[in-house]
Protein backbone atom coordinates (compact mmCIF):
# COMPACT_ATOMS: atom_id res chain seq x y z
CA UNK A 1 0.00 0.00 0.00
CA UNK A 2 2.93 2.34 0.74
CA UNK A 3 4.23 1.75 -2.80
CA UNK A 4 0.92 2.94 -4.26
CA UNK A 5 1.09 6.16 -2.23
CA UNK A 6 4.69 6.73 -3.35
CA UNK A 7 3.74 6.27 -7.02
CA UNK A 8 0.75 8.61 -6.72
CA UNK A 9 2.82 11.25 -4.88
CA UNK A 10 5.60 11.05 -7.48
CA UNK A 11 3.04 11.37 -10.28
CA UNK A 12 1.49 14.47 -8.73
CA UNK A 13 4.92 16.06 -8.25
CA UNK A 14 5.84 15.45 -11.90
CA UNK A 15 2.62 17.17 -12.95
CA UNK A 16 4.07 20.42 -11.66
CA UNK A 17 6.98 20.04 -14.09
CA UNK A 18 4.57 20.14 -17.02
CA UNK A 19 2.47 23.08 -15.85
CA UNK A 20 3.50 25.13 -18.89
CA UNK A 21 0.96 23.25 -21.05
CA UNK A 22 -1.99 25.59 -21.32
CA UNK A 23 -4.37 23.23 -23.08
CA UNK A 24 -4.27 19.48 -23.66
CA UNK A 25 -6.31 18.52 -26.70
CA UNK A 26 -6.36 14.83 -27.67
CA UNK A 27 -5.56 14.49 -31.36
CA UNK A 28 -7.82 12.64 -33.78
CA UNK A 29 -6.50 9.16 -34.53
CA UNK A 30 -5.06 6.23 -32.58
CA UNK A 31 -5.34 6.34 -28.79
CA UNK A 32 -3.95 3.81 -26.36
CA UNK A 33 -3.78 3.50 -22.58
CA UNK A 34 -2.23 1.25 -19.96
CA UNK A 35 -3.95 1.08 -16.57
CA UNK A 36 -3.40 -0.43 -13.14
CA UNK A 37 -6.39 -0.87 -10.88
CA UNK A 38 -7.62 -2.34 -7.64
CA UNK A 39 -11.20 -3.56 -7.19
CA UNK A 40 -12.41 -3.79 -3.60
CA UNK A 41 -15.23 -6.29 -3.39
CA UNK A 42 -18.51 -5.41 -1.68
CA UNK A 43 -21.54 -7.39 -0.55
CA UNK A 44 -21.95 -11.10 0.17
CA UNK A 45 -19.52 -12.18 -2.56
CA UNK A 46 -16.78 -9.66 -1.80
CA UNK A 47 -13.66 -10.63 -3.75
CA UNK A 48 -10.74 -8.19 -4.09
CA UNK A 49 -8.66 -8.21 -7.24
CA UNK A 50 -5.91 -6.30 -8.99
CA UNK A 51 -6.14 -5.35 -12.66
CA UNK A 52 -3.67 -4.62 -15.45
CA UNK A 53 -5.56 -3.36 -18.53
CA UNK A 54 -4.59 -2.25 -22.03
CA UNK A 55 -7.03 -0.30 -24.24
CA UNK A 56 -6.49 0.43 -27.95
CA UNK A 57 -8.89 2.70 -29.74
CA UNK A 58 -9.66 5.70 -31.89
CA UNK A 59 -10.05 9.34 -30.84
CA UNK A 60 -12.93 10.70 -32.96
CA UNK A 61 -12.63 14.33 -31.81
CA UNK A 62 -11.34 16.16 -28.75
CA UNK A 63 -14.24 14.84 -26.63
CA UNK A 64 -15.03 11.23 -27.64
CA UNK A 65 -13.04 8.04 -28.14
CA UNK A 66 -13.88 4.34 -28.44
CA UNK A 67 -11.80 1.21 -28.37
CA UNK A 68 -11.37 -2.36 -27.26
CA UNK A 69 -9.39 -3.58 -24.31
CA UNK A 70 -8.11 -6.60 -22.50
CA UNK A 71 -5.89 -7.40 -19.58
CA UNK A 72 -5.55 -9.62 -16.57
CA UNK A 73 -7.17 -9.70 -13.16
CA UNK A 74 -5.51 -11.39 -10.18
CA UNK A 75 -8.06 -12.45 -7.55
CA UNK A 76 -6.79 -12.06 -3.99
CA UNK A 77 -8.73 -14.81 -2.22
CA UNK A 78 -8.27 -17.63 -4.73
CA UNK A 79 -5.06 -16.49 -6.50
CA UNK A 80 -6.84 -17.09 -9.82
CA UNK A 81 -6.25 -15.15 -13.05
CA UNK A 82 -9.06 -13.99 -15.31
CA UNK A 83 -8.97 -12.12 -18.62
CA UNK A 84 -11.52 -9.36 -19.25
CA UNK A 85 -12.26 -8.43 -22.88
CA UNK A 86 -14.35 -5.29 -23.32
CA UNK A 87 -15.46 -2.37 -25.47
CA UNK A 88 -14.57 1.05 -24.06
CA UNK A 89 -16.24 4.42 -24.74
CA UNK A 90 -14.63 7.47 -23.12
CA UNK A 91 -15.66 11.14 -23.08
CA UNK A 92 -13.94 14.30 -21.84
CA UNK A 93 -15.79 17.48 -21.02
CA UNK A 94 -13.48 20.51 -21.31
CA UNK A 95 -10.31 21.38 -23.22
CA UNK A 96 -7.84 22.05 -20.41
CA UNK A 97 -4.65 20.46 -19.12
CA UNK A 98 -6.63 18.87 -16.28
CA UNK A 99 -10.06 17.71 -17.40
CA UNK A 100 -12.72 15.36 -16.04
CA UNK A 101 -13.55 12.24 -18.02
CA UNK A 102 -15.98 9.36 -17.90
CA UNK A 103 -15.79 5.92 -19.46
CA UNK A 104 -18.01 2.88 -19.79
CA UNK A 105 -16.66 -0.62 -20.37
CA UNK A 106 -18.86 -3.54 -21.38
CA UNK A 107 -17.58 -7.02 -22.15
CA UNK A 108 -16.92 -10.53 -20.90
CA UNK A 109 -14.55 -11.98 -18.30
CA UNK A 110 -12.82 -15.28 -19.15
CA UNK A 111 -11.58 -17.65 -16.45
CA UNK A 112 -8.16 -19.18 -17.19
CA UNK A 113 -8.45 -22.06 -14.70
CA UNK A 114 -11.22 -24.47 -13.81
CA UNK A 115 -12.86 -23.51 -10.54
CA UNK A 116 -16.03 -25.24 -9.37
CA UNK A 117 -16.90 -23.00 -6.44
CA UNK A 118 -16.92 -19.59 -8.19
CA UNK A 119 -15.78 -19.71 -11.85
CA UNK A 120 -15.66 -15.87 -12.24
CA UNK A 121 -16.61 -16.08 -15.90
CA UNK A 122 -19.34 -13.83 -17.22
CA UNK A 123 -20.41 -10.24 -17.88
CA UNK A 124 -17.89 -7.42 -17.29
CA UNK A 125 -19.36 -3.90 -16.80
CA UNK A 126 -17.45 -0.92 -15.43
CA UNK A 127 -18.45 2.78 -15.53
CA UNK A 128 -15.66 5.11 -14.32
CA UNK A 129 -15.26 8.84 -13.65
CA UNK A 130 -12.01 10.64 -13.06
CA UNK A 131 -9.49 13.25 -14.15
CA UNK A 132 -6.98 13.32 -17.00
CA UNK A 133 -3.79 15.38 -16.72
CA UNK A 134 -2.10 16.30 -20.01
CA UNK A 135 1.65 15.94 -19.35
CA UNK A 136 2.73 16.55 -22.94
CA UNK A 137 1.18 17.18 -26.31
CA UNK A 138 0.53 13.46 -26.85
CA UNK A 139 0.47 11.88 -23.35
CA UNK A 140 -1.71 12.09 -20.26
CA UNK A 141 -2.04 10.55 -16.82
CA UNK A 142 -5.46 9.34 -15.71
CA UNK A 143 -6.85 8.80 -12.24
CA UNK A 144 -10.35 7.36 -11.94
CA UNK A 145 -12.78 5.67 -9.58
CA UNK A 146 -15.81 3.65 -10.48
CA UNK A 147 -17.92 0.57 -10.16
CA UNK A 148 -17.16 -2.93 -11.43
CA UNK A 149 -19.84 -5.56 -11.94
CA UNK A 150 -18.95 -9.09 -12.92
CA UNK A 151 -21.25 -12.09 -13.12
CA UNK A 152 -20.57 -15.76 -12.56
CA UNK A 153 -22.64 -18.94 -12.86
CA UNK A 154 -22.08 -21.26 -9.92
CA UNK A 155 -23.36 -24.76 -9.29
CA UNK A 156 -25.13 -25.21 -5.98
CA UNK A 157 -25.15 -28.75 -4.66
CA UNK A 158 -27.02 -29.40 -1.45
CA UNK A 159 -25.63 -32.80 -0.47
CA UNK A 160 -26.72 -34.68 -3.57
CA UNK A 161 -25.80 -34.54 -7.26
CA UNK A 162 -29.52 -34.83 -8.03
CA UNK A 163 -30.14 -31.61 -6.12
CA UNK A 164 -27.62 -29.46 -8.06
CA UNK A 165 -28.68 -26.32 -9.93
CA UNK A 166 -27.03 -23.31 -11.58
CA UNK A 167 -27.25 -19.92 -9.92
CA UNK A 168 -26.03 -16.56 -11.26
CA UNK A 169 -23.98 -14.53 -8.78
CA UNK A 170 -23.04 -10.87 -9.28
CA UNK A 171 -19.72 -9.62 -7.93
CA UNK A 172 -19.93 -5.91 -7.02
CA UNK A 173 -16.78 -3.85 -6.48
CA UNK A 174 -15.52 -0.30 -6.12
CA UNK A 175 -12.54 0.19 -8.38
CA UNK A 176 -9.68 2.72 -8.48
CA UNK A 177 -7.49 3.01 -11.58
CA UNK A 178 -4.30 4.87 -12.50
CA UNK A 179 -3.39 5.02 -16.17
CA UNK A 180 -1.04 6.39 -18.80
CA UNK A 181 -2.53 7.51 -22.11
CA UNK A 182 -0.52 7.71 -25.30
Amino acid sequence: MIKIYIVITFSLITLGCYSQIKEFVPLKGYKGSIELGFAAGAGETAHNRGEFLIVNGYQFNNRLSAGIGTGIQLWQLSNRVTIPIFADVEATFIKKTITPYTSIRVGYNINTQREDFLPKEGVYFSPTIGFRWGISEYNALKLGVGYLLQSSDIIRNYGSPFNAFNEKVFLHSLVARVGFEF
